[in-house]
């Protein structure tokens, strides 16, 4: 209970500090003019030169310039470009920030440019090195994503093949039965 009192004492006597106190009024022979107040007196700001009309475009160093062209080939669907692009800013050792992203971005591109199995098998080689070298990049959970699509994909294949295979031979199997019966029939039976 002390403690509480002490402490609406001290918050009380700390407003009370800080009250603006207001001005007499004005006499009969005193324009009224407002009184500045300490909170409402302002400090005049510096004066800025004006901006020129055109600034001069930033000059980003060398590796970071191949990521944000890999960026501009990769938004504009020129994949064969931004996978070059980005595969020149990985080989740089100098920065590594984007280099998650670049990884993952070549292995979409890889993915979107062309529909071979060499370039499909490329694509997840960059997914599966991604999750191997940036485990904690946020793009790994879209590159698990893909990777487990692309094993689906692959199983899905894998079963039909194998379920032309069985129908492959089950068909061969009844052209075989049907020869024989073609046969039977032709044959004359002895006696």
């Amino acid at each position: 209970m002390g403690f509480s009192l002490l402490g609406v004492f001290l918050l009380t006597a700390s407003c009370h500090k800080n009250a603006v106190r207001p001005a007499a009024p004005p006499t009969s022979s005193q324009p009224a003019s407002p009184t500045p107040t300490p909170r409402s007196v302002k400090t005049p700001s510096p004066e800025l030169p004006p901006l020129p009309s055109s600034l001069p475009a930033p000059t980003l160093p060398p590796p970071l310039k191949d990521f944000v062209d890999g960026e501009k080939y990769f938004e504009r669907g020129k994949y064969a470009d931004a996978v070059r692009s980005y595969n020149q800013y990985i080989q740089q050792d100098i920065v590594t920030q984007f280099k998650d992203a670049a990884t993952f971005k070549i292995g979409l591109a890889l993915a979107f440019e062309c529909t071979s199995s060499d370039c499909r098998a490329r694509s997840l080689e960059q997914f599966k090195l991604l999750l191997s070298r940036f485990p904690q990049s946020p793009y790994c959970p879209e590159a698990r994503f893909i990777l487990s699509l692309q094993g689906e994909i692959d199983k899905l294949k894998e079963d039909t093949k194998s379920r032309d295979d069985k129908i492959k031979k089950l068909t061969d199997e009844l052209e075989r039965l049907k020869k024989i019966d073609l046969e039977r029939q032709t044959t004359p039976i002895k006696k």
